[in-house]
C-alpha cells in the first residue's frame, strides 16, 4: 500500500491512512486543520451525510488552468487565490471502539501535492508530539483507496466534493 513519497508529491494525488485511539480524533482534526490551512488550503463544508469529517479546498480553476497549463506551478502554487486547485478530504471510520482509522486524501489538483504531503505528514508529527499513539499506514494513490469511501477522487466526484 506505501507508495513513493516523491511520486506522490507531483505526479499523482495520494493518501495517507492512519490509526489512532477513538478519544484522539478530535486532537487529530484540529492538527489536520492547522496542518492544510498552514498548505494554503481553506475549510470548507463537510459533507457529514457522505462521510466527509474535514473538506479542505485551495486555489481556483482559474488559476489551475493558469498555472497547471503553463508550466509555473512549480513557482507559484503558493500565490492564494489564483493557486492551481486542490481539494481534499478527511475520513474518519471506527475500526473497533477504541481504534479510529484516519484517511487524507488528496482528491483533486496533483499540482498541489507537494504542499498536500507536506501538511499531512506535519499533522502526523504533531500528532506524535502530543503522545498520541499513531499506527501508520502510510502513504498510497487516492484512487487505490477504497471506492466506497469519499476519499478515493472517483466517489468524490459522484458526491460533488471535487468541483
Amino acid at each position: 500500500m506505501t507508495e513513493d513519497v516523491r511520486r506522490l508529491r507531483w505526479a499523482v494525488n495520494g493518501a495517507r491512512t492512519f490509526r489512532i485511539p477513538s478519544d484522539a480524533v478530535d486532537v487529530a482534526l484540529v492538527e489536520i486543520d492547522r496542518a492544510m490551512q498552514a498548505a494554503h488550503f481553506r475549510a470548507d463544508a463537510a459533507d457529514a451525510n457522505a462521510g466527509v469529517r474535514r473538506l479542505h479546498r485551495r486555489g481556483s480553476v482559474v488559476g489551475d488552468v493558469l498555472i497547471g497549463g503553463s508550466g509555473l506551478s512549480a513557482i507559484t502554487t503558493r500565490l492564494g487565490p489564483l493557486s492551481a486547485r486542490g481539494v481534499a478530504v478527511t475520513w474518519v471510520g471506527a475500526v473497533d471502539v477504541q481504534t479510529a482509522r484516519v484517511i487524507v486524501s488528496l482528491v483533486a489538483g496533483s499540482h498541489v501535492g507537494g504542499d498536500f504531503v507536506d501538511g499531512v505528514d506535519d499533522a502526523v508529527r504533531a500528532l506524535v508530539s502530543r503522545g498520541v499513539p499513531v499506527e501508520d499506514e502510510g502513504w498510497a494513490r487516492s484512487v487505490d483507496i477504497d471506492p466506497t469511501l469519499p476519499v478515493n477522487p472517483r466517489r468524490a466526484a459522484e458526491l460533488g466534493l471535487t468541483g
